[in-house]
């Protein structure tokens, strides 16, 4: 990758704490740069061990032992693995080395500590999971999760069920404690949501977000994952409306490098966080990410800890969490007790192109004991994946649970619950990505233009609005610096052809290229055709068609030089039986619906396309204070178009901006000369 920086480590000396599987992979990356790797770890047998150039046989929590080995090697840089309990003894371990660190004793009081955790995130209105104390215990309402505020791989959690199993719990909790913290949660039984960021130079970048589904059962273990979706159904809601908040989070507790993982409960439009990470995601989402988005984590962790920078100066041009239009999944096979006697399926699924990657952690013979059912110890196989969409995703997904045969010794099936197909077409299909994509909006710090903006950029584009009101822009970039896309206002005076010009030559010289151009400005004056004064016709005319035309003309000689692109009119049903009293109106609406049919015929050649969207009877900036200069309340004005319009209420700007995002989407790619009509059955 051209953006993420390389450099030569030949030889460097990488101490690595832990030794786990996941761990191993880390060592191998580090060595494919030509560093020299250190694994220290308790256990002489660890996985790391096996593949590093040096193993130490030390507790990764003993800080003493691993200073005196580190200066005694010489070690150029430290770095820990997936394990939450050696991020305090990293970073004390690079502050007395004096090497790079991501970790501040700040954020690791911050992540290391689930009660820490929830309580900083109370300060920026993050909410956790709802709590029980534990010194009252008569008010628990049971099932209730009992887990210790500082262990992980799911160490001393337990889900109970009655008051006579919750003491036992709680003692079981606090041995698994380093602080003796014990933590009562509310059971959850909605949709699980796993968020993770990276944190480069001290600017948070959302690089994921899925949905989680679990196996649940009547038995003391917590639910175990069978799978994440990528992008989560939530993602316009969470980039909305808590996106911001990690990012101030982040920001203002210091942190300037790493990566962060935040699991979370998504129920009735709020998101509760029970469990942080601050390191690599221990279920491989970096796999995902670098399948689908070409980076890798586990390179940048690397040349983070043997350089001080994480090397990656064009990161946001690679990081997408809407994973490029595709569907994403890391799926879990889990495998009921007795021993592996035959395994068929395999291969095939090694081999299918919309596999990444495959991790197996049983062969034949294996055996799998009942201490490991209902531990992430009963995982057989962990497959990443990408698919075109989630239909696809899904008929793939079913094909593999199809052909994958695990049999026991007694002819039995080994393979236990899988993660049901059909849950993921549930999900909103994100096509409608708009990642890398300019699109110019006029009228775009107002009503549904406004909304349009805020929504492509949500989405990954890079949208420039017109307009004339400086504060309301300056809200608008304010809402979007933190989304996946960003909001740029250029002041224009759309009557001026020589601003409409500038506009395009401002987009020209920032981007170099014009995705897609939104003509939404407008104005709506009312005047029947026996009252209409020149001075109205001429402004309802030079704002309505003859800016439209002139913004089109210059948006068409861009995106010619960008190899195409895509045009929405903005249109009324006025455009075919305008009322008496919006005759200038109807006139102007009727010749942009001209022009778009004009651009849709002639500029297909250059793949441009245009459509006109008849955007229904919507309460607009506009319409609001005419219906006021004529003595009518809003209140009055919906129950008036909630009798005229057949489905019985007046359109939405969230009604419109959908269709906009559609028709800017690369998904209506074979749609142009089309009549797009949103108006509730008003015109039909």
């Amino acid at each position: 990758m051209n953006g993420l920086m390389k450099t030569d480590f030949t030889n460097k000396k990488l101490l690595i704490l832990g030794a786990n599987p996941e761990t191993a992979n880390i060592v191998k990356v580090a060595q494919s740069f030509g560093v020299y790797t250190i694994v220290a770890d308790y256990n002489p047998d660890a996985p790391a061990k096996k593949v590093a150039d040096k193993g130490y046989d030390i507790d990764a929590m003993n800080v003493d032992a691993l200073f005196n080995m580190a200066v005694d090697e010489k070690v150029d840089g430290v770095l820990v693995g997936v394990a939450d309990p050696l991020i305090a003894t990293y970073q004390e371990l690079c502050e007395r080395l004096n090497l790079p660190c991501y970790a501040t004793k700040e954020s690791v009081y911050a992540f290391t500590n689930k009660r820490h955790f929830k309580e900083i995130c109370a300060k920026y209105d993050i909410e956790g999971v709802p709590e029980y104390s534990v010194n009252e215990l008569g008010k628990v309402k049971f099932p209730v999760i009992v887990k210790p505020a500082d262990s992980n791989s799911g160490k001393g959690i337990t889900l109970c069920r009655t008051y006579e199993e919750l003491e036992a719990d709680i003692e079981r909790a606090k041995k698994e404690s380093k602080t003796a913290t014990v933590l009562l949660e509310r059971y959850m039984e909605t949709s699980d949501v796993s968020i993770y960021y990276t944190i480069i130079d001290g600017t948070p970048f959302l690089s994921s977000l899925s949905d989680r589904y679990t196996l649940r059962n009547d038995s003391k273990s917590t639910p175990i994952c069978l799978g994440d979706i990528f992008p989560s159904k939530y993602y316009e809601e969470f980039i909305k409306n808590e996106h911001p908040k990690y990012v101030k989070m982040i920001q203002e507790l210091g942190v300037k490098n790493g990566m962060l993982y935040v699991s979370a409960f998504y129920e009735n439009g709020h998101f509760y966080v029970y469990d942080p990470g601050f390191r690599l995601q221990g279920g491989g989402f970096h796999l995902v990410l670098k399948a689908v988005n070409g980076f890798d984590q586990r390179e940048m962790l690397v040349k983070f800890a043997l350089s001080g920078s994480m090397l990656s100066p064009d990161f946001k041009n690679y990081n997408d969490p809407l994973m490029r239009g595709n569907a994403a999944a890391v799926i879990w096979f889990l495998l009921k007790e007795g021993t592996i006697k035959s395994i068929e399926g395999l291969d095939y699924i090694k081999n299918h192109s919309d596999v990444s990657y495959v991790i197996e952690r049983f062969s034949v013979d294996d055996k799998i004991t009942s201490d490991m059912i209902g531990t992430e110890r009963q995982v057989f196989l962990r497959v990443f994946m990408k698919s075109p969409n989630r239909k696809v995703l899904r008929s793939v997904i079913q094909d593999f649970q199809n052909r994958l045969k695990v049999t026991g010794t007694n002819g039995e099936n080994l393979l236990t619950s899988l993660l049901n197909p059909d849950l993921i077409e549930n999900g909103e299909d994100m096509n409608l990505s708009l990642r890398n994509k300019v699109i110019v909006i006029s009228g775009g710090t107002k009503g549904v233009g406004r909304q349009a903006a805020l929504r492509a950029a949500m989405l990954g584009a890079d949208v420039v609005i017109s307009g004339r009101d400086n504060e309301s822009a300056r809200l608008i970039e304010e809402n979007a610096k933190n989304y996946p896309g960003s909001i740029t206002f250029k002041k224009t005076d759309l009557h001026n052809v020589s601003e409409i010009e500038a506009l395009f030559d401002f987009v020209n010289k920032k981007f170099n290229r014009l995705d897609g151009f939104v003509n939404y400005a407008g104005v709506t004056p009312a005047s029947e055709l026996v009252n209409c004064s020149e001075e109205l016709f001429d402004e309802v005319f030079s704002i309505d068609i003859k800016a439209a035309f002139f913004c089109c003309q210059n948006a068409i000689r861009l995106m010619q030089k960008s190899g195409g692109g895509s045009i929405v009119l903005v249109g009324s049903t006025h455009h075919r039986r305008g009322n008496k009293d919006r005759t200038a109106y109807a006139c102007a609406k009727g010749a942009l619906f001209t022009l778009s049919n004009h651009i849709a015929r002639h500029y297909a050649v250059d793949k441009i396309r245009c459509n006109y969207l008849v955007m229904g009877w919507t309460p607009t900036d506009g319409e609001l204070t005419l219906r006021k200069s004529q003595g009518i309340t809003e209140s009055e004005l919906r129950e008036e178009a909630a009798k005229a319009i057949p489905l019985g209420r007046m359109t939405e700007a969230e009604d419109i901006v959908p269709g906009i995002i559609y028709l800017l989407s690369d998904y209506s790619y074979m749609l142009t000369g089309a009549e797009f009509t949103l108006n509730g059955g008003e015109l039909i």
